[in-house]
């Protein structure tokens, strides 16, 4: 195989000419085009043939947040079709020799430009089915990783509590009987998106979740434009009542969102199953129970909406969070961040 590099970004932004070049010589579909908008990567690598035929692709995100101190560069969206699955360590050795030469000095993936796109491989897939917004990919990928040099760098788990009277729930009910015990109880309040508009709810909540998040590991602050764009793309699937957002007096102090599961029409022919996709809390405020307020509201209104199931999604492994879903349920799924030294 051999490949070739096309430049997409310049300062972040996209070059219409440098986009148009790449999607004119790989017939490339107008439905992709949207995901390369919004992920913006500076490079995406083509892959082909001794015929010149597609043979596999993976996008390069530059000027990374330094890792360690060290230049680094994430990959992500990495596609090699299965039938040239065989000796692509060479193919990356030249990649990485390039970047090597370019002063790339670590480059960790798959993460897809920022933590707020796609991230993680799945690496203990377990028995439960694929749900909404998950990253997914074949064991394939996975080892491909492994034999071409990266590394564990974070792990990261979904859990799911299975029948609202399960333990889980119990665990709920118990703490927040705790939490109304203390003093500034009696001033919080929490309010659905319900009868609001989405994109007002939006904004609002938008510098609390710079807020809460901006001490993530590997977080990058997202423009407020693109993180209305990515939510309100999702305008016909979210359900406001899932929508639930915390104010101590007057102040709004956080919010959790919640999405069907609507991956189960597809094997079941109905929805019994909610995603809680994200939580946020000001810092000013962790440690104070907040996080259990909002869950529990949030579990509440999915019990009255007939959900049977609830998912928590997607939780760093070192993360306060991880304590409230292994709390809530079981391990459904486990997934990797990878690192490589160049």
């Amino acid at each position: 195989m051999k490949i070739k590099r096309y430049i997409i970004t310049e300062n972040n932004q996209i070059n219409k000419n440098y986009l148009k070049k790449y999607i004119m010589e790989n017939n490339i579909s107008q439905n992709e085009i949207p995901k390369i908008q919004i992920e913006r990567p500076s490079e995406i690598i083509v892959f082909y043939n001794e015929n010149e035929e597609i043979a596999g692709s993976l996008n390069l995100w530059h000027n990374r947040p330094n890792y360690n101190g060290r230049k680094t560069s994430y990959i992500g969206n990495v596609n090699i079709i299965e039938k040239y699955r065989k000796n692509e360590e060479n193919i990356f050795d030249e990649i990485f020799e390039s970047l090597r030469k370019e002063g790339i000095e670590t480059i960790i993936g798959p993460l897809n430009g920022t933590t707020w796109n796609t991230y993680r491989y799945v690496t203990e897939k377990g028995n439960g089915k694929k749900f909404l917004l998950e990253p997914w990919n074949e064991d394939y990928y996975v080892s491909l990783f492994e034999k071409i040099g990266f590394k564990h760098l974070a792990g990261y788990i979904s859990t799911i509590m299975e029948g609202m009277n399960s333990e889980g729930r119990k665990n709920i009910d118990k703490k927040m009987e705790r939490l109304k015990k203390f003093s500034y109880y009696k001033d919080i309040r929490v309010e659905s998106a319900e009868d609001k508009d989405l994109l007002t709810v939006l904004n609002d909540v938008y510098n609390l979740t710079v807020e809460s998040f901006k001490n993530n590991f590997l977080y990058s602050e997202l423009e407020r434009e693109i993180f209305l764009e990515m939510y309100m793309d999702y305008e016909d699937k979210i359900v406001k009542k899932l929508f639930k957002m915390l104010y101590l007096k007057d102040e709004l102090i956080g919010y959790v969102f919640g999405i069907p599961d609507y991956t189960e029409l597809g094997y079941k022919g109905k929805i019994e199953t909610m995603i809680l996709k994200t939580i946020a809390v000001s810092p000013v405020y962790n440690g104070k129970g907040m996080g259990y307020i909002l869950i529990n509201s949030l579990v509440e209104e999915a019990e009255k909406e007939g959900y049977e199931n609830v998912i928590y999604a997607l939780m760093h492994e070192s993360n306060i969070s991880k304590n409230i879903g292994l709390q809530l349920g079981n391990i459904l799924r486990r997934y990797t961040l990878f690192i490589k030294e160049l």
